[in-house]
């Protein structure tokens, strides 16, 4: 459903932009040692960005659901894993800080390329979270791990924005209020992912030995540890369904918010 509202929207914006009287280009840059001036490599269209953004969250969204793939899907959701959401999110929570960062004013190719390499390596530390065993105490590791990695290029652009604002050459007024929104939605976007942790962490959620006595030197029951497993495979359902309504709330915010800045020339 969220992969085909996306590719709505995806011809929808289109539509939009080509009758857009005007365009929004942000430069590529290579600033070279022996030169006085940066190289513009290319020129992004940042309408079609967005567009483009849309549609590579849509397609992912929908292929998941396909009948060759949903089965493998759903399986590894129940488990907790979620590999589709990972390779989905690394690519389109990347995407979106290096457009943001662009239109802060940041437009080194090396700048722009590991702001985007940060945000993919932050999403790594999620799969390692999910796909590592440890204890209880350290499963969060991987998660702070990845949000102190993950803050940096968002650090970038906090710097840009004072910088421009003491120099008089600060974004426009709704350049900010995306920069702001999208921040607030990768913050949404931990916060989901740490609550789900936790619940999922906590002792009463995680399975335990089969083989473990109870104070009464009674063994588990088989039973209590079934209704582990479905309580532990609904959890990580929920989990996923959030984090979907999630990715489409934010990428269509985003690109509305661009496309409505470049059809009005606020951008």
């Amino acid at each position: 459903m969220s992969g085909a509202l996306l590719v709505i929207e995806a011809i929808a914006l289109w539509i939009v932009l080509a009758s857009a009287p005007s365009r929004v280009f942000l430069p590529i840059a290579l600033d070279l040692a022996a030169g006085p001036h940066p190289v513009v490599l290319v020129r992004l269209d940042l309408g079609f960005g967005v567009v483009a953004l849309c549609l590579l969250v849509g397609v992912a969204r929908l292929l998941a659901i396909t009948p060759g793939i949903f089965p493998v899907y759903s399986a590894q959701v129940a488990g907790g894993r979620h590999p589709a959401r990972w390779i989905e999110f690394a690519f389109s929570s990347s995407i979106v800080v290096f457009l943001v960062a662009q239109l802060n004013g940041i437009s080194d190719i090396g700048a722009l390329v590991l702001s985007y390499a940060a945000t993919s390596a932050m999403t790594l530390f999620f799969v390692l979270e999910e796909r590592t065993e440890r204890a209880a105490t350290e499963r969060m590791l991987p998660l702070w791990f990845g949000a102190a990695i993950g803050i940096v290029p968002w650090g970038v652009i906090a710097f840009h924005q004072i910088a421009g604002l003491l120099v008089a050459q600060s974004p426009s007024g709704l350049g900010r209020v995306i920069t702001l929104v999208m921040l607030a939605f990768s913050f949404a976007f931990f916060l989901v992912h740490w609550l789900l942790l936790e619940h999922r962490l906590s002792p009463e959620n995680r399975l335990q030995p089969e083989n473990r006595l109870l104070p009464e030197n009674r063994l588990l029951p088989e039973n209590r540890q079934e209704q582990q497993r479905i309580d532990s495979a609904r959890s990580s359902s929920s989990g996923e369904v959030v984090h979907i309504v999630l990715s489409l709330a934010s990428t269509s915010v985003f690109a509305w918010l661009v496309v409505v800045g470049v059809v009005s020339g606020q951008l």
